[in-house]
C-alpha cells in the first residue's frame, strides 16, 4: 500500500460545497493541533472510485471523520469555533454531528484519551450523546495513508481493512439499524483482490498453492490478515471481532450471511464460506 494517493473531487462524486466545508473544517483542525482521519462511506469511494475507479454501490453527501481528541474541553472548543466562526451548525439529533450549509452532516467522532476503558464517549449537547469509538485508535496507529485531494485538500484516510474492521462494529452494536454497514462490507470484499492485488502477490503469495484456487475466498482470508494487523493492539478489540466473526459462521442462521445474500443475490451458505475465510485470517 502506498504512503500517498492524488485524486480529484469529481471522481469522489463529490460538489464544491464540499471543497469549501474541507477549507472551512482544516482551519479548524489546525488551530486546535487535532490530527484526524476520514472514515465511513466517502473513506470506502476514496479507495473505490478516487483510487480504483470502481462504483460503489451507493454514495452519499454526509461525511465521518475520526478526530483524535485527548480533552473533553478540547472537543466542545472544536465544535464552538466551528459553529461560531467557521459557518458550521449544531445538529439537534446527534451531539457528534455538525450541518454544513444546513443539509451536509458532518460527523466528528473524537477518539483517543478521551474514551473510557471500553472505548465509549459521552459528551454534552442534544440527541446522541453517546457512541462506541472501538478501534478507532487501533487503525489510526496502524499506519493510514494521506489523501490529496485535487492539490487542494490533504487528509488522512481509513485503510480498506480498517473500514471492515469498524463497519463490523457499528453493526453488531446496532444491527436493526445499520444493515447498510454489511452491504458496504461485502462492497469492499466484491472488489477487494482488484484493489488489493499488489500487496496480496506479494505479501500473500501462501495462499495461491491451488491452481484453482477462488480469488474472492483468497481475498477475504488476507482480509482478516489485514484486520488483525490491526485488532491483536487491543486484547479486547481482537476478541470482540473473533466474536462477530464466530457467531456468523456457526451455523445457518448468521445474520451477517443472510444481510450479504442480499448485495450478492447468492445463497446464504455461500456467504458462510466467504466469512470462514475471513475469520481464518483474522485467526491464523
Amino acid at each position: 500500500m502506498k504512503n500517498s494517493y492524488n485524486i480529484n473531487i469529481e471522481q469522489l462524486l463529490l460538489s464544491p460545497d464540499h471543497g469549501e466545508m474541507l477549507v472551512a473544517l482544516g482551519r479548524g483542525l489546525e488551530k486546535f493541533s487535532v490530527d484526524f482521519y476520514l472514515v465511513g462511506a466517502v473513506a470506502r469511494n476514496v479507495w473505490m472510485q478516487g483510487i480504483h475507479n470502481l462504483k460503489p454501490r451507493r454514495t452519499t453527501t454526509d461525511i465521518d471523520f475520526a478526530v483524535l481528541i485527548n480533552k473533553q474541553e478540547v472537543y466542545n472548543e472544536l465544535k464552538q469555533y466551528l459553529v461560531e466562526q467557521e459557518g458550521f451548525e449544531q445538529h439537534s439529533g446527534n451531539a457528534f454531528v455538525l450541518l454544513w450549509k444546513g443539509n451536509m452532516e458532518v460527523d466528528l467522532l473524537p477518539f483517543g484519551a478521551i474514551e473510557d476503558a471500553e472505548g465509549k464517549l459521552t459528551t454534552q449537547g442534544m440527541g446522541l450523546t453517546s457512541i462506541n469509538l472501538h478501534g478507532f485508535i487501533e487503525v489510526y496507529e496502524e499506519g493510514l495513508p494521506e489523501i490529496n485531494l485535487g492539490n487542494e485538500h490533504k487528509f488522512k484516510c481509513c485503510t480498506l481493512p480498517g473500514i471492515v474492521l469498524l463497519k463490523l462494529i457499528a453493526w453488531d452494536d446496532r444491527p436493526e439499524h445499520r444493515r447498510d454497514d454489511v452491504k458496504d462490507i461485502s462492497d469492499i470484499m466484491n472488489h477487494f483482490f482488484d484493489m488489493y492485488d499488489d500487496e496480496i502477490w506479494e505479501n500473500h503469495n501462501d495462499l495461491f498453492g491451488d491452481e484453482e484456487a477462488d480469488l474472492k475466498l483468497i481475498s477475504a482470508r488476507v482480509m482478516g490478515r489485514e484486520m488483525k494487523k490491526i485488532a491483536v493492539r487491543n486484547k479486547a478489540l481482537f476478541s470482540r471481532i473473533e466474536k462477530i466473526l464466530n457467531e456468523n459462521t456457526e451455523d445457518y442462521n448468521s445474520r451477517m450471511a443472510s444481510i450479504m445474500a442480499e448485495y450478492y443475490g447468492n445463497i446464504i451458505e455461500e456467504n458462510i464460506i466467504l466469512l470462514q475465510h475471513l475469520k481464518t485470517g483474522f485467526t491464523e
